[in-house]
């Protein structure tokens, strides 16, 4: 219910900001603020009911209409928090939305409504210019190019691939933008653009119920928050299967559909007979998806089917040569095939084309380390560091104390004192680095503990070289078992040279 005692308005002040519910604008002092659809009406529904509380079941109702499939707790939370970053605002001491525990959300700031004949916000005069703002203003030209430029592109590629087209017909443009949105954030791979690019596919799904690709993207980008640990893997991995099902539902011949169904059921499930037809699914409908080869073939890999596995990233490679994420995984797929002096060049030809990928950077270390190349791991781990925390300068200290054990034993400390505090840390990190210091026991310990939250690196048991000391143990063979993984009959790596391609 609205505040009746407000003049009638669209327009509203609060703390700097102006927001015009009609046109769904967000400016600060007269800069606008980049806020997608689906945030920006969240924001319109708590500032015009402000100062009452908004139940979550009645934001949901607003937000989303009938019909429409999401797991509402973690939709809303991702759109909480795209509001919260554009308005520069803190969950832990709330100057705009405040959460009322087990209710839902309210707007704390006061909120002045903007009347005909009020004078505005900041003087036109005395805005930021593009002159007196370059970084502001050319990052906004240049998304609204970039979006531009994908609208156009994806209208290229013809109606035949059905991308984005729902099964009412000819895709609606806001759609199209909030899909495109989604699909460049998504590709960055990090926490703040997977969620970003959860917010745009919410969005599309909202304005249109019906759109497969939408739910698809949602199911991929839930799943990838788990696997890159920056979630939960069970409170990543549950909305994530509960998108790709719909998406399924909604088109059973969509590639994407099937490419996020095999993620699932690879990474939450471990049914890797299952995930492994629907990523073949997921090539034969889209013959040149790079994404779908790199996932199909990365599964091949986990398997111990390095010949398939590398044939297939191979051919995403050639669909998309200089992708991070397929270069990077390269590299990996040949450390794990054993082919370490390839997997080396490979990384570091990633690096040359990505200097600033973090992914590519701590391959390399781990690389480096397994094959007894101390140097060279060390600088790697030095510039892993420098890109995720600004922490290289630790690193160089620590190795001089102790060497690579050294740097080994302070990231234990590091972790465990993370864990301990009951901050989310990944058991599975833990874990490498007590087996780069050989202890079986304490590896093993760390390794159960990743199994009890379903880590997503456990996928990698049955080939990862980093492991090859535990290959022995009934501990770690129950582990494969439970987790459904082969024994393979040469799963070890204790000489990872040079390989002919051919074998």
């Amino acid at each position: 219910m609205r505040c009746y005692d407000r003049p009638v308005t669209h327009r509203y002040r609060f703390d700097g900001f102006e927001l015009d519910t009609e046109e769904r604008t967000l400016r600060n002092g007269g800069v606008p603020v980049p806020l997608q659809d689906l945030p920006s009406r969240l924001l319109i529904t708590l500032v015009e009911r402000a100062p009452a509380t908004v139940d979550r079941q009645e934001l949901a109702a607003t937000l989303w209409p009938p019909g429409t499939h999401l797991d509402v707790d973690a939709s809303l939370n991702t759109a909480v928090a795209r509001v919260r970053e554009a308005l520069g605002d803190d969950s832990g001491q709330p100057r705009f939305v405040a959460t009322v525990p087990r209710r839902g959300y309210r707007f704390v700031a006061t909120v002045e409504p903007i009347v005909e004949g009020s004078p505005p916000l900041a003087d036109p005069e005395s805005a930021p210019t593009p002159g007196s703002s370059p970084r502001l203003f050319s990052i906004l030209a240049i998304v609204a190019i970039l979006l531009t430029l994908l609208t156009v592109g994806l209208a290229l590629r013809g109606d035949h691939e059905n991308d984005g087209v729902s099964k009412g017909g000819a895709l609606d443009p806001e759609v199209r933008a909030q899909l495109l949105v989604g699909q460049h954030q998504a590709s960055r791979r990090s926490r703040e653009g997977l969620e970003r690019a959860i917010a745009a596919f919410q969005s599309a799904a909202a304005l249109d119920p019906t759109n497969s690709q939408a739910y698809s993207g949602l199911a991929s980008s839930y799943a990838l928050l788990g696997i890159y640990d920056y979630w939960r893997p069970r409170e990543a991995f549950e909305p994530a299967e509960t998108m790709a099902r719909h998406a399924l539902e909604l088109d059973p011949n969509s590639a994407e559909a099937h490419g996020a169904q095999g993620l699932v059921l690879a990474v939450a499930h471990w049914d890797w007979e299952a995930a492994q037809a629907a990523l073949e699914k997921a090539v034969d409908l889209a013959p040149e998806s790079p994404e779908a080869w790199y996932r199909l073939g990365t599964i091949e890999s986990l398997l111990g089917q390095h010949q398939k596995g590398l044939a297939a990233t191979a051919r995403a490679l050639q669909l998309d040569p200089t992708h991070p994420v397929l270069q990077s995984g390269y590299a990996w797929q040949l450390f794990q095939a054993g082919r370490g002096d390839e997997a080396i060049a490979q990384a570091h030809r990633t690096i040359d084309l990505h200097p600033g990928y973090f992914d590519a950077w701590d391959n390399l270390k781990w690389i480096e380390i397994r094959l007894g190349h101390e140097l060279p791991a060390l600088e790697a781990w030095v510039r892993a560091e420098d890109l995720d925390n600004g922490g290289g300068d630790g690193v160089r200290r620590a190795f001089a104390l102790g060497g690579l054990a050294g740097v080994h034993r302070g990231a234990i400390r590091s972790q465990v004192s993370r864990w301990e505090t009951g901050r989310y840390q990944s058991p599975f990190d833990i874990a490498l680095e007590y087996a780069a210091l050989g202890d079986v026991d304490e590896t093993i310990t760390w390794l159960q503990r990743s199994f009890a939250e379903r880590e997503t690196d456990l996928v990698g048991l049955a080939v990862d070289p980093r492991l090859d000391l535990l290959r022995e143990d009934p501990r770690f063979e129950s582990l494969l078992k439970e987790i459904g993984l082969p024994r393979l009959a040469e799963p070890t790596h204790r000489e990872l040279t040079r390989r002919d391609p051919a074998d």
